[in-house]
């Protein structure tokens, strides 16, 4: 095939359950205009052997990276993935969920779309989820909705520091927003956060109120979709203190990104995202 304009990225680690449908769903993509890249974190399932497979079926639309690092967890995972750009765009895939059949050619055309308004920045487009269980049932038709997310904080860089709402599965990046979030820092939470806080400070994120993917939840998933709770003002506080270590880990990514960030006022900001949470 000719050189694509679009690098999808996946980051995989014992996902053999899966998998086959993840990159089935790829493959019947609307949009042909990708290759594939995997890089795997250690796997000693049949996750290699499903991607050689798909290799050889497929001869030149998936390259998988091997290099001799394992279990670099997640994002990092994908921050090694990040260092092999060659394309204009780049796409990010788990190794458990369902695209939607149009996911890259509704987001490559929100892309072109925002790069005509914002020229020469980095932009990040990204889009809701439907919520689906193990089989694929539908658990929630919207993540945002079922987890009280609100899109529209994300380019607030106060707002965003205090909380992600940018989901990788679903984003595509230009160039530019790659150049600004590399490398991926062990600091990160994760690397959409990071690739997010970036493109925030320096260019534009736009988020589409359509789903793109089929975000399967079930016991083996690392990050997932949880119900928001109704809680307090109080009762969150109760969870901070609680939740240190996690705050402290979100501190440190904060710092990474901004040397003068204030730890106090990160969580005056986390507590405000949360309170307009539960408001709307």
């Amino acid at each position: 095939m000719n050189h694509p304009i679009i690098s999808v990225y996946m980051a995989t680690y014992h996902g053999d359950k899966y998998l086959k449908q993840q990159i089935d769903s790829i493959f019947t993509q609307s949009n042909q205009d990708w290759q594939l890249l995997i890089r795997d974190d250690g796997s000693s399932d049949n996750t290699i052997s499903i991607i050689q497979d798909y290799m050889a079926r497929y001869p030149g639309r998936i390259r998988l990276i091997a290099d001799k690092q394992r279990h670099l967890g997640a994002s990092l995972n994908f921050g090694q993935l990040l260092e092999y750009t060659d394309t204009e765009y780049i796409m990010f895939s788990d190794q458990d969920d369902v695209w939607l059949p149009n996911k890259i050619e509704l987001t490559l055309d929100a892309m072109k779309a925002a790069e005509q308004i914002y020229h020469d920045r980095p932009v990040l487009i990204h889009t809701d989820l439907k919520v689906v269980d193990f089989d694929l049932n539908t658990i929630a038709d919207s993540m945002w909705s079922y987890q009280k997310l609100f899109p529209d904080i994300g380019n607030d860089l106060n707002k965003i520091m205090a909380q992600n709402v940018v989901t990788g599965c679903t984003m595509i990046i230009n160039r530019k927003a790659r150049d600004v979030s590399i490398p991926i820092p062990a600091e990160a939470i994760m690397y959409d956060w990071w690739v997010a806080l970036n493109v925030a400070r320096f260019g534009k994120i736009v988020y589409l109120s359509l789903p793109s993917i089929f975000y399967r939840q079930h016991s083996e998933n690392k990050i997932g979709a949880k119900k928001a709770k109704r809680i307090n003002v109080a009762n969150f506080l109760k969870k901070l203190y609680h939740l240190r270590k996690l705050l402290s880990a979100h501190y440190k990514m904060v710092k990474r990104f901004d040397p003068d960030a204030s730890f106090w006022l990160l969580v005056l900001n986390k507590i405000s995202v949360k309170v307009a949470q539960r408001c709307r």
